[in-house]
């Protein structure tokens, strides 16, 4: 028997396996910094607001951003971050959307 060549077919039928599992680690580290990146962005967007910049001033800072700014309540108002992030795994679109949203909201007192 040629224990090489039973070793090489088992390596050849695992490393898609290996491949796959590597992408989804990527892309779920991926949503994971982004979704921490945007809510960084969403403090800054707050400072910015308390600064009384304009949602214009604010857009053009931050381009790459949905920004939605709404009342809330009485004396709220809330913010919406979304961002769209790209799968790079294949067939991860069949269990998450692709583009996958990322959303962030923060309430806080109206200036």
């Amino acid at each position: 028997m040629n224990r090489k060549g039973q070793a090489l077919i088992e390596f050849v039928l695992i490393l898609p396996v290996l491949i796959l599992i590597l992408f989804i680690i990527f892309d779920f580290g991926n949503i994971f910094y982004s979704k921490y990146e945007l809510q960084n962005q969403s403090m800054e967007i707050v400072r910015l607001i308390k600064d009384n910049k304009t949602i214009e001033d604010i857009t053009d800072i931050y381009s790459k951003i949905d920004i939605e700014i709404n009342n809330y309540k009485d004396d709220y108002k809330k913010i919406t971050l979304t961002k769209e992030l790209d799968l790079i795994t294949p067939l991860l679109d069949n269990i998450l959307d692709d583009p996958y949203l990322i959303e962030v909201e923060r309430i806080i007192p109206n200036v």
